[in-house]
């Protein structure tokens, strides 16, 4: 590219010639340039010779004629000055060709000659078009900047932006080659599902007035991470069931809650996708949760997420409840014994002493007991209500005196709160005598009054023994195991002191030559086997997982062992032909290629990753188990 030049023809080996110079002159803001051409006659030998009126140059393919002045001298000759001007291409380049013709009509050295021609293909310096524009990736939000190169000075810019479906002004017209943009948080609207988008922004270049033409750039717009879904509240509602309502209370396995979460809603056009909503051993994906019964007691916190189209996580919202604590009622102990009507302990009383001690769950005093008693003869199927009610661990009389002393009785408390009712269960044994034949039957009984034909009876506080020992030690000794689907202490039965063993476990003979098993009341198992050291079940073992084999497949392999100069256990002999023998010494790297089977002991992964366990839980049937200690 030139903006000027020269270019000529000649006759007679050169002593003729024709130049023609010429120049350019740009339009920039009509993307136009005009040549001008001055035509030269050189000559070194003499001529002379009249003006000439149709002589031609030709610029861009258009032909001008122009008159020349007569010659009669040797020397450089202006012929005349021609132009015209030119159109570039939209991008601001230009080709042309020039092309002049010299009408000498001469004869020279008795040749006559005609013409003297020129011609040049020239390319002109192109005219600054549209300005180039480039900017980083920005975030929503937050200023960013775009940069314009120019070709000229003068140039103006308009910037323009477009997003998803809507478009807008950055600036107008402005002479800044640096302009700071700050992207508004309202464009997150046109990308709901995504974090971030394309954006295209577009510089227009203007000198004055005159659009020259537009170039554009591409840039990521992202959402910035502050912009996520919210929740307004996670309220609690209480599902009383049993639960009086007027108590206003969550009760520990009565009561029940419904969670609900209030106000989720995108940010900036995402849309809400999913819900969790988890606590107090619950857990849910709905805006609303309705747990099962609450389990534990205190202060349960659930807490509340939702997730958008964006993938984007709200804020935790949580709420908080109070459980008052709750159990059944329960019995301590309780004792009945015959005794007057003044309460006075007596074994031909016919009244009934009685001392119960028990407890129950008050629920912040909302929770009220009810006691009871009712007492029958044992061979009768009726029970009788006593009429009285008790405190724990006062003790009260009752009976009116119709307790007869020829039988033995049966006596119930009970306890009746809100929720439930438990009972206990007592024989109060007729009077008290040394031996009794029963009156026209064939029973006998040691210690009470006989009730029971072909019955050998004896009372419940008198002991048997045989050669100096007590039956009891002879059927339960110490140590020994009581069972019954019953939960009743056995010392109320057949005596003793017992506690409660092997709760949710089963009993498993003792086995000296195996650690596990050698000593009495060891301990141990699990009911699952876990993956991973986060459960409380037992973690399979290398060894306890069956034998089994890899292979390498579909296709060659490479396996590469030893250390250049190190001793090697080597992999099995029959792995591939050349590895090295066991403990030999390497002396450099060995790679075998092929397919074969992994070893026992080689690094591999396999089964299931996570944290699932295998339940271990055998056959069963539950029962009640004792152990005498006393």
């Amino acid at each position: 590219m030139a903006s000027s030049g020269s270019f000529s023809g000649s006759i007679r080996d050169g002593h003729y010639k024709l130049r023609v110079d010429w120049s350019q002159s740009k339009n920039v803001s009509a993307n136009t340039s005009t040549v001008t051409c001055k035509l030269y006659l050189v000559n070194d030998w003499s001529l002379s010779i009249s003006g000439r009126s149709d002589n031609t140059c030709t610029i861009d393919g258009a032909a001008q004629t122009f008159s020349s002045p007569a010659i009669s001298s040797t020397g450089t000759h202006l012929l005349a000055t021609v132009s015209r001007t030119v159109n570039h291409a939209s991008d601001g380049s230009k080709t042309l060709t020039i092309s002049a013709v010299f009408q000498i009509r001469a004869t020279i050295s008795g040749t006559y000659y005609g013409t003297i021609s020129a011609s040049a293909n020239i390319t002109l310096d192109s005219i600054p078009r549209a300005s180039s524009v480039s900017a980083g990736n920005m975030t929503m939000g937050t200023a960013g900047k775009i940069t314009i190169s120019r070709a000229s000075s003068s140039f103006t810019h308009t910037l323009t932006y477009s997003f998803g479906n809507t478009s807008g002004t950055i600036a107008t017209k402005t002479t800044a080659t640096s302009v700071s943009w700050t992207p508004s948080l309202s464009l997150a609207s046109q990308i709901p599902n995504a974090t971030s988008g394309t954006c295209t922004i577009t510089c227009t270049t203007y000198n004055g007035n005159t659009n020259i033409g537009s170039k554009t750039c591409t840039l990521s717009l992202s959402v910035p991470a502050s912009v996520k879904p919210t929740i307004s509240s996670l309220t609690a509602s209480r599902i009383d069931g049993e639960v009086p309502s007027a108590w206003g209370l969550y009760v520990q396995t009565k009561s029940k809650v419904k969670l609900t979460i209030n106000g989720a809603a995108g940010s900036n056009g995402s849309t809400i996708k999913s819900y969790s909503i988890t606590g107090g051993g619950y857990s849910g994906s709905a805006s609303t949760l309705t747990t099962g019964f609450l389990n534990n007691s205190g202060t349960i916190t659930f807490q509340a997420t939702v997730t958008d189209s964006r993938g984007r996580v709200s804020a935790e919202a949580s709420v908080s409840i109070t459980v008052t604590a709750y159990s059944p009622p329960y019995f301590n102990s309780s004792l009945s014994q015959r005794c007057l009507s003044n309460g006075t302990l007596d074994d031909d009383g016919t009244y009934i002493h009685a001392l119960v001690s028990f407890g129950y769950s008050t629920c912040g005093g909302k929770n009220t007991l009810k006691t009871s008693v009712q007492y029958k003869q044992v061979s009768a199927d009726q029970w009788t209500d006593a009429g009285v009610t008790f405190a724990s661990n006062t003790a009260f009389t009752y009976g009116k005196g119709q307790i007869s002393t020829e039988t033995s009785y049966d006596v119930r408390y009970s306890l009746e709160d809100a929720f439930s009712t438990i009972s206990v269960q007592e024989i109060v044994s007729t009077a008290a005598v040394v031996m009794d034949f029963k009156s026209g039957g064939k029973g006998v009984a040691i210690g009470k009054v006989s009730e029971r034909d072909n019955t050998f009876e004896v009372a419940e506080n008198w002991d048997i023994r045989v050669y100096g020992k007590l039956l009891l030690d002879f059927v339960y000794p110490v140590g020994s195991i009581y069972l019954s689907v019953k939960n009743t202490d056995p010392a109320t039965v057949i005596g003793g002191t017992w506690e409660r063993i092997a709760k949710g476990s089963v009993l498993v003979g003792v086995n000296e030559s195996d650690a596990s098993f050698s000593t009495p009341e060891k301990a141990g198992g699990a009911k699952s086997v876990s993956h991973t050291h986060t459960t409380a079940g037992h973690k399979l073992t290398a060894s306890e997982i069956p034998a089994h084999s890899h292979s390498f497949k579909d296709g060659s392999h490479t396996m590469l062992w030893g250390t250049k100069n190190a001793t090697v256990n080597a992999p099995n002999a029959n792995a591939a032909a050349g590895a090295p023998s066991q403990n030999q010494l390497c002396t450099r790297q060995n790679v075998w290629t092929g397919t074969n089977n992994t070893g026992g002991g080689g690094s591999h992964t396999h089964g299931n990753t996570g944290s699932t366990s295998i339940s271990t839980l055998q056959p069963y049937v539950t029962c009640y188990m004792w152990k005498r200690t006393a």
